[in-house]
């Protein structure tokens, strides 16, 4: 009955995370006014997190479910690949977006002349080629470092303990794919922050307050609320840092800690819980990211209320040339018809 419940869960989750990435996407890519440099980054993180929902996590759940590997093993080699790829370049774009957004701010002039859309997608095309490099090693089963089949993780990836120098891969891997994003992600904000307060001081001391931006970074602007923009910033701060790491960093935990202690350390049940704690990254990730700027957002509530707004037919046009037309309208089809029935 648990295991029935967990996989229900599971598949609502991953439903909704590929919903998600899949609406961002459509809410970013047509719009030209929302094709901004930070907003690609979002959509190359998103379209990234997007076959994550569909080529890996369905695969997860059913695995978990039957308790085997039932796709061969030429599959599982691709499954194992595909994880470990997705994952380093999901952690290098939010690491390249806290980037983007600390020199938007500090130098704003100069990012928006240098940093253009090809920027962007030259610096995307890196990542994956970056990605897939580091992803392919165990593709060569070098002595052992192989993808096979993990029963406690319910997926597909290379053994944790195997010794020798293997170490470097194994630190490498963790490095790329949770302490070096955590790492640029907290200097970067905080660098922003300062920033933004620096700026506040030399404006006009005493006055100036920090306040968030639309795509969340930090700007200084006229003093209202003191305590509540502060809460706002360190809001803001505790959700885009905080999901991150509660999605990543149990699981970058236990592979450390498993390539010290060798495989069967933990539990099945732990280490398959920690396992699917990283598929929560691309729902939660994606609500964070466009919840937290004040564009999309505006963008999303504008859409949800055409959609659900229920429209009178008998609606008088807010607009006083179509409320003419629409009274020349009525009344030419009157006389028409008081015409045809003179006719008749």
């Amino acid at each position: 009955m648990t295991k029935i419940v967990a996989v229900v869960l599971f598949s609502i989750i991953d439903v909704a995370a590929a919903l998600t990435n899949f609406a961002v996407l459509c809410l970013i890519l047509p719009r030209t006014c929302l094709r901004t440099v930070s907003n690609l980054f979002l959509a190359g993180l998103t379209l990234t997190q997007l076959i994550m929902t569909a080529l890996v996590i369905p695969f997860s759940i059913v695995t978990f479910a039957e308790q085997s590997w039932l796709f061969g093993d030429g599959f599982c080699q691709f499954e194992g690949f595909l994880t470990n790829f997705l994952s380093i370049s999901s952690a290098t774009f939010i690491s390249v977006i806290s980037v983007d957004r600390f020199f938007s701010l500090a130098n704003p002039m100069s990012h928006a002349a240098n940093v253009t859309s090809k920027h962007v997608i030259f610096a995307s095309v890196f990542n994956w080629f970056h990605s897939a490099f580091w992803a392919a090693f165990p593709l060569y089963g070098l002595d052992g470092l192989k993808y096979n089949y993990i029963p406690a993780k319910s997926g597909c990836g290379f053994r944790w303990d195997l010794k020798g120098s293997y170490f470097i891969y194994y630190y490498f891997i963790a490095m790329e794919s949770f302490l070096l994003t955590s790492f640029t992600m907290c200097l970067m904000y905080f660098k922003s922050f300062q920033t933004a307060r620096k700026s506040a001081r030399q404006v006009r001391p005493g006055n100036i307050q920090i306040q968030v931006l639309q795509n969340g970074d930090f700007t200084s602007v006229a003093q209202t609320n003191s305590s509540f923009q502060s809460l706002k910033a360190n809001c803001t701060l505790t959700l885009i840092i905080g999901s991150f790491m509660v999605s990543r960093g149990p699981l970058t935990i236990f592979n450390i800690v498993t390539s010290f202690a060798g495989e069967g350390y933990f539990s099945e049940l732990t280490e398959t819980v920690v396992s699917f704690m990283l598929y929560l990254g691309p729902l939660v990730d994606s609500l964070v990211y466009v919840l937290l700027n004040r564009k999309l957002r505006k963008e999303v509530f504008l859409i949800l209320r055409r959609c659900f707004k229920k429209r009178d037919e008998e609606e008088e046009p807010k607009d006083i040339v179509d409320y003419l037309r629409t009274l020349t309208d009525n009344h030419m089809s009157k006389a028409n018809s008081s015409t045809e029935v003179e006719e008749q």
